[in-house]
């Protein structure tokens, strides 16, 4: 079975005149909630064996407050997870990697593409804050919801 972790990235600076929206930083308020929510996702027990993040900043930041979390576990950048990926693609290539070997992925992206994947793989509408962890379950050739964590809740012990 494997189990997808959808995070979506911390707290980002706002754009700045002439800045690429995917060089945006997470702030140091960012830094401090995304690691204690990171924190409280493995201490309940979500524990990433693989993990893809968007090559944005702030994303590959999150995975790193993930990573520091967690321990080391193989990671790299995904072109699937941008945040305007394409749901129908983004869903081929997940149900490709469940195929290949059970697991946690983590996957670090983006709004509004994590909200369109929730509902393309789950048939739920959930809003999806910052530093939140959608957890979905590949079983009997299907996608199953199974929980979705608000980033308050990770914080203060998941």
């Amino acid at each position: 079975m494997t189990t997808l972790l959808l995070i979506r990235h911390g707290i980002a600076e706002d754009p700045r005149p002439g800045q690429q929206d995917a060089d945006r930083a997470l702030t140091r308020e960012g830094w401090t909630k995304t690691r204690a929510a990171m924190k409280g996702l493995v201490a309940g027990g979500r524990l990433p064996t693989r993990g893809y993040s968007s090559p944005y900043r702030r994303a590959m930041e999150t995975m790193v407050c993930l990573q520091e979390a967690a321990g080391a576990f193989p990671m790299e950048t995904s072109l699937m997870v941008l945040p305007e990926g394409r749901v129908p693609l983004a869903d081929l290539w997940l149900r490709g990697l469940a195929a290949e070997a059970d697991g946690v992925l983590a996957i670090v992206s983006h709004q509004p593409f994590l909200g369109e994947l929730i509902f393309h793989l789950t048939g739920r509408n959930l809003e999806v804050k910052k530093a939140s962890c959608t957890v979905i379950r590949w079983e009997g050739g299907a996608w199953r919801f199974e929980r979705q964590y608000q980033p308050s809740e990770l914080r203060h012990g998941a």
